[in-house]
C-alpha cells in the first residue's frame, strides 16, 4: 500500500486532517515534528518557500519515500472570474514567479475536480490579482523543487481551496478551519483512491 504525505503550510490547514485521520504527534528531531497514523503522514512547513525548503528537505531525507504520494493541500487565492470561495481545485501546472520555472503535473488519477494552473509568489497578493488567471499561493513551487530530489513529480498532487480573491490575506484558524472542513469528504475520497493506486 502507498503512503500519503500531506504537506500544509499552516497548522490551521493541518489540524482538520489530523483530527479526521486521528494522527499522532511524532518528533523527528528537537525542532521538527509531524503527525502520523499508519500510512497517513502530515507535515506542516510554515509559510513561504524558505520555510518549505528548510523543513521539507530535512523531513524527506529521513523518511522512506519509495511508496510515498505527496499531497499538498491548503488555501489559495483565486481569480474572481474563474473561481468561487470554498471551491477546491486540482492543480495541473505550477509556475514559480521567482525563477519562471514551470512544472506540469502528470495526474496520478483523473478526479471530478476542476483543474487550474497555480502561480507561487513571494508575497501575498492583495490587489485583486487580475494578472493571474488561475490560483496563487506561496509554497507549491518550493514543495515541487524540494521534493523532486526524493519523489517523482508523477507522485505529487496539489489540492487548493479558494480562500479569497487575492484581495486580502486570510490565515487565521477561524478563517481556514471551515474551508478545510467543508472539503474533508472530497480530500478523503481522493486520498483513499491514491492509497490503492498502483505506482
Amino acid at each position: 500500500m502507498n503512503q500519503i504525505l500531506f504537506i500544509t503550510a499552516l497548522q490551521a490547514e493541518a489540524q482538520p486532517l489530523i483530527l479526521f485521520y486521528q494522527l499522532e504527534k511524532k518528533q523527528l528531531n528537537k525542532k521538527l515534528f509531524y503527525f502520523q497514523k499508519g500510512e497517513i503522514v502530515c507535515l506542516t512547513t510554515g509559510v513561504g518557500a524558505k520555510n518549505v525548503r528548510k523543513r521539507l528537505s530535512v523531513f524527506l531525507e529521513k523518511m522512506d519515500n519509495n511508496n510515498t504520494i505527496l499531497i499538498n493541500v491548503g488555501i489559495a487565492g483565486g481569480n474572481s472570474d474563474h473561481t468561487e470561495i470554498g471551491e477546491m481545485f486540482l492543480v495541473n501546472q505550477i509556475m514559480n514567479e521567482e525563477n519562471n520555472k514551470v512544472y506540469d503535473l502528470e495526474m496520478l488519477l483523473k478526479t471530478w475536480l476542476r483543474e487550474l494552473p497555480l502561480t507561487t509568489v513571494n508575497a501575498g497578493v492583495v490587489n485583486g490579482g487580475k494578472d493571474y488567471n488561475g490560483l496563487v499561493d506561496m509554497e507549491a513551487a518550493a514543495i515541487v523543487e524540494t521534493s523532486l530530489q526524493f519523489i517523482p513529480i508523477q507522485r505529487m498532487v496539489f489540492l487548493k481551496i479558494v480562500s479569497d480573491y487575492m484581495d486580502k490575506v486570510l490565515d487565521t484558524p477561524e478563517q481556514v478551519y471551515p474551508l478545510m472542513n467543508i472539503q474533508l469528504p472530497e480530500i478523503s475520497k481522493i486520498t483513499s483512491l491514491l492509497l490503492e493506486k498502483s505506482l
